[in-house]
């Protein structure tokens, strides 16, 4: 793995490259708004997921991207979207904006009952080389409160001459988040070793947490405001770096993978959930 400082300078390269495209282009609107026309002269709408306490509104053709995630009891909309950038993404690399953010992704399976909402979703995209990224998300039929994304890269058809193993690929998870109230938002966590950690904006525009101060199998966004956290749990031997990177009036709050190549047998993966809280 890189060092922790490489990685950073490559976050930020890659970041600044894009904050151009990022300003000029426009906010997503209404799930009404943004049905448009391919050049086969299909209808394009997000595909909606509604139960529980979550609705949200997935574009399949621009990446497989959230690009809406309401918490239907407070009313609260927690990601920061744009038509084409930003909401929930997903890389393939360490580098931002890799191979599995634009793809078009197919779906592939729709749980969808009887009165007509769709309670999960199945997408794959083609990331070349042989490779695709394979995204469940679900909103879970047992605990109305939560809605979990199983994600993975998954080895289809490597070139022969590879012993089966793909080139070098990280699963890198890249939700933003919007601030309603920037000054009164931090993120909290307590780490594998028990020692308790909160990350406000003034702590600096980007942390890095591994080794020791990895968050032990949860994290969270806290608006003190609201009163309020959106909690992100995971499985603590999948994700192998965190990554908080505060924005104006938004925040990325990234999990990595281990990077390595893959192959059939090996696929990279991470589970992982959202929940909201009440603060005590």
């Amino acid at each position: 793995m890189p060092s922790e400082n490489e990685v950073s300078s490559l976050v930020l390269a890659s970041e600044k490259k894009y904050k151009i495209i990022m300003e000029m282009a426009r906010r997503i609107p209404d799930v009404s708004g943004i049905s448009q026309k391919n050049g086969a002269g299909l209808s394009l709408a997000p595909e909606v997921l509604k139960g529980g306490d979550w609705e949200l509104k997935v574009v399949p053709w621009i990446g497989g991207r959230i690009v809406s995630m309401e918490h239907l009891p407070t009313g609260t909309q927690w990601l920061h979207s744009r038509v084409d950038i930003n909401g929930y993404e997903e890389y393939s690399g360490l580098e931002y904006r890799s191979a599995g953010c634009t793809e078009e992704y197919s779906v592939i399976e729709k749980d969808q009952e009887h009165a007509g909402e769709v309670k999960s979703l199945a997408l794959q995209g083609d990331i070349g080389g042989g490779l695709v990224i394979v995204r469940y998300i679900s909103l879970l039929k047992n605990n109305p409160k939560v809605f979990k994304i199983d994600s993975s890269i998954v080895s289809r058809n490597v070139g022969a001459g590879s012993g089966g193993f793909s080139r070098l690929v990280c699963l890198r998870i890249h939700p933003m988040f919007t601030l309603l109230h920037p000054t009164e938002s931090y993120v909290s966590f307590t780490s594998v070793i028990g020692s308790k950690h909160e990350i406000w904006p003034e702590s600096g525009e980007q942390q890095i947490m591994e080794g020791d101060l990895l968050p032990n199998g949860e994290w969270m966004l806290v608006d003190k405001c609201l009163g309020l956290a959106l909690v992100n749990r995971f499985s603590i031997d999948q994700v192998y770096k965190f990554m908080v990177h505060w924005g104006c009036g938004t925040v990325t709050l990234e999990l990595w993978s281990e990077d390595r190549p893959v192959s059939k047998e090996s696929p990279l993966k991470i589970s992982h959930e959202y929940e909201v809280i009440k603060l005590p």
